[in-house]
C-alpha cells in the first residue's frame, strides 16, 4: 500500500470513528429529548385534568356546603336535645334507656358522619381554588417543625423522625396551604409504615428553588399505581376520599413549585416538593 493510499484509509478511519462517536452524542441528546417531552406531555395532561376536575369541584362544593351547614347545624342540636331529655326525672325509664342507649348515639355517629363530608368539601374548595393564596416569606424548616408537631402524638410510637436542615433561604407561600400539602405528606409516610420506621425530612436549596424531601421506608407504591396517585379521587386505602395528594399537587402548581414521587414496593417512597425562592418564578429544569 502506497503511502498516499495508507493516509486515505487512516483519514476514513477517523472520519468512521467520529461520524460514529457523533451518531451516539446525538442518539443520547435525542432521548434526553424524548424524554423531557414526554414528562411535558404527561405534566399537561396532568394539568388539564385538575383543571376539569376543579371547574366540577368547586361547582359540587358550593352546592352542597349551604344544606350541609344545615345538617350540621340540626345534627349538632338533636343530640343536645337527647341529651337534655334524657336528664328529666319524669321520663319513662324505658324511655331514657332508649334514648341513651339508641338515639344518642345514632345523632352522634350521624354528626360525625357529617363533618367528614363536610371535611370531604373543604378538601374541594381547596382543590379548586387557584389564586387565593396569601404568600407571605417564611422558613420551610420552621414549617416542617409545626407539622410534626402536630402529627406528634400519632407517629412517636413508631416512627424515628431523622432531619436534615440545609436550606436557609425564605421562600414567599401561603403557610396555610404548604402546611396542608407536608402534613398531607407526613401522615401518608407514616400510614405506609406498618410496624416500626423512619420518616427522613430534608431541606436544600440551589439558585433559584428551596428543595423538601419526605422519605420514608414503608412498604412502597407498586409501579402501576404510581402515576395515578395525585389523580383526584385515587386511593389506594379504604377509608379517605382520595382527595389528600391531589389537593397537595394542586397547591404546589399554585405555588409555581412542582411535586414529584418516587417509589417502589419494599424500599419506601420520597416525596420530592420544589418551590421558587421568588414569587411567581418557575422551577429550573
Amino acid at each position: 500500500m502506497t503511502p498516499c493510499a495508507g493516509l486515505i484509509v487512516g483519514l476514513i478511519a477517523v472520519l468512521a470513528a467520529g461520524f460514529f462517536l457523533l451518531k451516539k452524542y446525538y442518539e443520547k441528546k435525542i432521548r434526553e429529548k424524548d424524554k423531557l417531552v414526554k414528562e411535558v406531555e404527561a405534566q399537561l395532561i396532568q394539568t388539564e385534568k385538575m383543571a376539569s376536575v376543579g371547574t366540577l369541584a368547586a361547582g359540587i362544593a358550593h352546592e352542597i356546603n349551604n344544606p350541609l351547614s344545615f345538617l350540621i347545624s340540626n345534627l349538632d342540636a338533636m343530640a343536645n336535645y337527647v341529651q337534655s331529655l334524657s336528664k328529666e326525672p319524669s321520663l319513662d325509664a324505658g324511655l331514657r334507656k332508649t334514648l341513651l342507649e339508641d338515639f344518642r348515639p345514632m345523632a352522634t355517629e350521624s354528626l360525625e358522619g357529617a363533618l367528614r363530608i363536610k371535611k370531604i368539601v373543604s378538601d374541594l374548595r381547596t382543590f379548586s381554588r387557584r389564586s387565593e393564596t396569601k404568600k407571605v416569606l417564611l422558613d420551610i424548616n420552621q414549617i416542617l417543625e409545626s407539622t410534626l408537631s402536630i402529627v406528634w402524638n400519632e407517629i412517636k410510637y413508631k416512627i424515628t423522625v431523622v432531619k436534615d436542615y440545609q436550606a436557609k433561604s425564605s421562600i414567599p407561600a401561603d403557610p396555610t396551604q404548604l402546611s396542608q400539602v407536608l402534613l398531607n405528606i407526613v401522615l401518608n409516610a407514616s400510614q405506609a409504615i406498618s410496624d416500626k420506621g423512619t420518616i427522613t425530612l430534608a431541606t436544600s436549596e440551589d439558585e433559584k428553588n428551596v428543595c423538601v424531601k419526605i422519605s420514608d421506608t414503608g412498604s412502597g407504591i407498586p409501579k402501576e399505581v404510581l402515576p395515578k396517585i395525585f389523580d383526584p379521587f385515587f386511593s389506594t386505602k379504604k377509608a379517605g376520599a382520595g382527595l389528600g395528594l391531589s389537593v397537595s399537587y394542586n397547591i404546589i402548581k399554585q405555588h409555581a413549585g412542582d411535586l414529584k414521587v418516587e417509589s417502589a414496593p419494599g424500599r419506601g417512597t420520597v416525596f420530592t416538593i420544589t418551590l421558587p425562592k421568588k414569587s411567581g418564578e418557575n422551577k429550573t429544569q
